[in-house]
């Protein structure tokens, strides 16, 4: 009898834990694990959840859900804010729970709004539907916190057969594909499982390796070098020792000189500000024909800007998406006094303005300048990289620490080198640092914590695809088109005699 009544509840347990587990699934097909095909069945079960099913315990199913497709697939969060904002273990995990709760009331739970029907079928009409409906609620995440645009499922499609799609109408389109597949596969689940896992083995084709091919042209060439100084953040905090700073990243640079034309710094990383003395003497240590540009601290009258400037010519680029809780704290009237209770400092930076012009280099080359979180946004990315050769990201990952933050910022960045087709470069202080070609190919990288230089060559020229002209639009338009039709219909027939 009590062995009986222990398997009883090991089994129920296992059940209590079916939902997380599959949570967890879908965080398993992002960087740095990339087994991407399971992606569908995360999403298939939080779909069957949803539209298929009048489960009584949806809600707690849901939170486990979120719980393990978010709570570990952004389990960075919980470490940047520790490290950034310097808080603590215990106010890191309140900071981190409210999150959480957050996301699910705002990019999970709303889900449950776009079920107008009791019971859907398999007709193309009722997928088609669902798979609007989720990529909606994945555009609203740009707008989340004022943007919180992380573990799109079509960022699964890099290196797959689904990248076809990127360059034409972007990364939703491939999300609109997975969410298709991922509702048939739940909605066959009560009708025959053996076919619905016979679907899933077949759909799992579309992520095969497939890599776009590249041509280049050797006239648009630029010879350029990556710093990766991997500082030590006891540095950055004593005042005594912050020369020290600007003594590596000058000493890193002079290795291995090539007489770049384009030489890059990482964001943030000058212990001083723009036009400061300090930034006008570091324009006496680079020749001419060497163009520097770097990240760095910017203050107008008592605004403070994350900035982005080419020490040669002076243009500048203040970086607009900050980093929740890292340089800006959002619901700061609920939030603030916790933080404060705790001893945080409050993040006092201001975002810049949309649509700054590109930053000019030699060669009559413009280049889209990206901080760090700016990269995460699709259609800002988009806008930006128009009237751009080519796109340079700095970023200071060190505050994701050995999280999966760096390997899905660095995911995210290969996709919008792909989405643009324009070659891409990553400066960032401790890793990943990257050259990325303009169909999403990793050129050359240097590690997590590694110290040192990237010497290459990219090329600053390419045709704008569909996807930067107006491709970005068609799968939210026609996500919200359909909708709307399908939900007037549903008003119609409840309301007509």
């Amino acid at each position: 009898m009590v062995l009986a009544s222990l398997l009883d509840k090991s089994k129920q347990f296992l059940l209590f834990l079916i939902p997380f587990i599959f949570g967890i699934l879908g965080v398993f097909a992002f960087a740095p694990f990339s087994i991407k095909f399971l992606i569908i069945p995360s999403y298939s079960y939080l779909i069957h959840l949803v539209f298929f099913t009048s489960d009584n315990g949806f809600i707690k199913k849901l939170i486990l859900w979120t719980l393990g497709h978010w709570g570990i697939g952004v389990s960075w969060i919980i470490v940047s804010v520790y490290y950034y904002g310097n808080i603590g273990y215990t106010a890191s995990a309140i900071v981190y729970l409210i999150f959480l709760s957050l996301i699910l009331m705002f990019a999970v739970a709303p889900l449950r709004l776009f079920k107008i029907h009791e019971k859907y079928n398999l007709s193309l009409y009722s997928l088609a539907y669902i798979a609007s409906a989720l990529i909606l609620i994945e555009l609203t995440r740009d707008f989340f916190f004022k943007g919180f645009p992380w573990l799109v499922p079509g960022t699964t499609g890099i290196d797959t057969l689904l990248s076809k799609a990127l360059p034409i109408f972007g990364v939703s389109s491939a999300s609109f594909i997975i969410y298709f597949v991922a509702a048939y596969i739940a909605g066959y689940w009560n009708i025959s499982k053996s076919k619905s896992v016979l679907i899933l083995l077949i759909s799992s084709l579309l992520f095969l390796p497939f890599n776009l091919k590249n041509t280049i042209n050797p006239e648009d060439a630029l010879k350029i070098k990556i710093v990766q100084p991997s500082i030590d953040i006891k540095i950055k905090q004593s005042i005594d020792k912050r020369y020290l700073i600007k003594k590596e990243l000058v000493n890193l640079s002079k290795e291995d000189w090539n007489n770049p034309e384009l030489l890059i710094w990482p964001e943030a990383e000058l212990p001083f500000t723009y036009k400061s003395r300090e930034y006008f003497e570091l324009k006496e240590l680079f020749s001419e024909s060497t163009e520097l540009v770097t990240g760095i601290w910017h203050f107008e009258g008592n605004l403070l800007f994350n900035s982005f400037v080419n020490i040669k010519n002076d243009e500048i680029y203040k970086k607009q998406h900050l980093v929740p809780f890292g340089e800006y704290i959002p619901l700061k009237a609920i939030l603030n006094p916790i933080l404060s209770y705790f001893g945080a400092p409050i993040s006092d930076i201001t975002p810049g303005r949309s649509n700054q012009e590109p930053i000019s280099i030699g060669k009559d080359i413009k280049l889209a300048p990206l901080i760090c979180y700016d990269i995460v946004f699709a259609n800002d990315v988009r806008k930006a990289v128009k009237s751009s050769n080519l796109i340079v990201n700095i970023s200071n990952d060190s505050w994701f620490g050995r999280s999966l933050g760096p390997y899905q910022h660095l995911e995210i960045s290969r996709i919008r080198a792909l989405e643009n087709n324009k070659w891409l470069v990553r400066a960032t202080n401790d890793g990943f640092s990257a050259i990325i070609d303009n169909k999403g190919t990793i050129v050359d990288l240097m590690g997590k914590g590694q110290k040192g230089s990237i010497n290459s060559i990219i090329y600053a020229k390419n045709t704008t695809p569909i996807y930067a002209l107006f491709g970005y639009y068609v799968p939210y338009s026609m996500a919200i088109l359909y909708l709307l039709l399908t939900i007037g219909r549903f008003i119609w027939l409840k309301i007509r005699p």
